[in-house]
């Protein structure tokens, strides 16, 4: 009898094993379909791990981790929560949710969760840590904390240095870090290689940074490299379609995306792949695509975000105006992370729909989310169109306040210092016009206009010929101009009249003729000339007493 107990105890033992066995591996798989971008095939494959074992956090926080990796945040959140509320030592939740409160800007929250995390793993689980420094690499700054990610990273490492997903993790915080020299992000992803020479994601990674440094052929090397040794694995499709749309390579890449969506024909990556083709400017099958899955499931915001950049490149604002409309309504319910691009294609549609005003605010918001973001470059851009709009509306002192923050951020153009110039004399700022027609010659010495229109800034300054303040810049455009007269006419008048008034200025009579004639010989009929010249014929006095 005692045998056969000790037989049946084995056995329920093996069972046990054999089914915390399948379990384990179970739950790899489902999170190899969110590596995959299956999102839908993975939220399955979790919802029945949580089935069979509802006390187990770590399903939950994966569960979270797909969700998040699918755009659902709102969704992700309830996961890690109910996680917490299943489990509430188990660690990556609070670590999940941590990321999700950082995404929103919540950042004592986030560091409240994250402080829980830690804790709760009395910081000696590697994966604990990784996952919060995944949040801090992941997040737009302010929020974005790299410092802090590293120290983390570093700190996974000397706890498990076999692991190769937290090389990965560690690469990807070096690139973000130094994004012009990733040496030591290639390190990294080395490193994950020699542990797991068959790590798909560290390959694909060393492949987005040539191609971030528009190396094509050795990016596209990189892609081909993973899915041959993955041919299932279907971002490498997705990377390499990217890459060939950004080297200009349009059909190449819509070849490889759908190659991509033979291996993940989901709703989501149908999404994805709409708005693929908003990047490969396929504006036109964009719309269609979005379209059709918004048929299907309209829950997705970012889908009206490329429905509507889409309608507007293509130049149909009134569709525009309600897609980007939808958009902001249900981001606002999603909680959808804002791009500084979706204020400033909101402004752009707002401005082609006669909504100037409103067009300004938004595009205002987005420029500043840019700066914020580093990225002055592309709010520069942003102000000269905010300018333009104002110059446009006869507003000038709005287009010299955008005109102004756009050389602040080192974008001093010759156009710009133009409009500012121009905005600034319709405002009769005389001085601050003079100043930006100065820095059009500066930049521009061939340019007849900006010494005209420097001319008129510093004839207004000086309108009644006190200092002559005018009379070099008039003599320069004059000598710019030469023998051609008839095109510069409008020009040419205002500077000999100049001159003439302040040779009368100084009661040089003969020399105002010089300037007054030089004036009738390109407009006979010219006004002032003929004034001038009436006066000299006024009548003398005889004296009184002769005959």
């Amino acid at each position: 009898m005692k045998g056969n107990h000790g037989k049946k105890t084995a056995m329920l033992v093996t069972s046990m094993l054999v089914a915390a066995m399948s379990i384990g591996q179970n739950l790899q798989q489902s999170i190899q379909l969110t590596k995959n971008e299956q999102f839908e095939k993975a939220d399955k494959a979790f919802k029945s791990l949580i089935n069979a074992k509802s006390d187990n956090g770590d399903n939950y926080f994966y569960e979270g981790e797909n969700f998040f990796a699918w755009g659902k945040m709102d969704s992700a959140e309830a996961a890690y929560t109910k996680g917490i509320k299943m489990n509430a030592t188990a660690p990556l939740n609070y670590a999940g949710l941590g990321k999700v409160r950082l995404y929103q800007g919540k950042t004592q929250d986030a560091t409240d969760n994250f402080y829980k995390a830690k804790t709760l793993s009395k910081s000696r689980d590697a994966i604990v840590l990784a996952k919060i420094a995944e949040a801090y690499t992941g997040a737009t700054p302010p929020n974005r904390d790299l410092k802090q990610a590293l120290d983390l990273l570093n700190q996974a490492v000397q706890l498990d240095s076999k692991n190769a997903d937290i090389f990965i993790d560690l690469g990807d915080a070096q690139w973000a870090s130094d994004p012009t020299n990733a040496s030591n992000a290639i390190a990294s992803y080395e490193k994950a290689l020699k542990l797991d020479p068959k790590n798909v994601i560290a390959i694909l990674r060393e492949g987005m940074i040539y191609q971030s440094a528009a190396n094509w052929d050795l990016s596209f090397q990189y892609y081909q490299k993973a899915s041959q040794l993955d041919s299932t694995f279907a971002p490498a499709y997705r990377q390499k379609a990217e890459m060939l749309a950004a080297s200009g390579r349009a059909d190449d890449a819509v070849a490889q995306y759908k190659k991509y969506l033979a291996l993940n024909d989901a709703l989501s990556a149908r999404a994805r792949y709409g708005k693929f083709l908003f990047l490969a400017k396929k504006y036109d099958d964009a719309i269609t695509e979005i379209q059709k899955v918004i048929a299907k499931d309209s829950s997705d915001p970012v889908l009206y975000r490329v429905l509507a950049y889409s309608q507007f490149e293509k130049k149909d604002y009134k569709n525009g105006l309600v897609s980007i409309t939808k958009f902001f309504a249900k981001a606002a319910k999603n909680n959808t992370k804002m791009l500084a691009s979706d204020f400033t294609y909101y402004g752009k549609i707002l401005n082609k729909n006669g909504q100037d005003s409103l067009a300004i605010v938004k595009m205002d918001q987005g420029a500043t989310m840019l700066i914020s973001q580093g990225a002055s470059n592309d709010a520069s851009d942003i102000y000269y169109q905010m300018g333009t709009i104002n110059y446009l509306d006869n507003n000038c002192s709005g287009a010299m306040m955008y005109f102004n923050k756009r050389i602040q951020t080192n974008q001093n153009d010759v156009n710009t210092y133009y409009y500012l110039g121009k905005a600034a004399y319709d405002c009769k700022n005389f001085q601050a016009a003079d100043s930006a027609f100065s820095s059009v010659i500066s930049k521009r010495n061939d340019l007849l206009i900006g010494y005209q229109w420097k001319a008129y800034a510093e004839e207004a300054i000086d309108s009644n010929c006190e200092t002559g303040l005018a009379i070099p810049i008039c003599n320069q455009y004059i000598q710019k101009i030469g023998a051609d007269t008839i095109k510069n006419k409008d020009g040419l008048i205002a500077s000999f009249s100049y001159l003439g008034r302040c040779a009368i200025a100084k009661k040089d009579m003969e020399g105002a003729k010089v300037w007054f004639k030089r004036i009738q010989g390109i407009d006979p009929a010219n006004a002032q000339a003929k004034l001038f010249f009436d006066s000299l014929r006024q009548p003398v006095k005889k004296p009184e007493g002769k005959k």
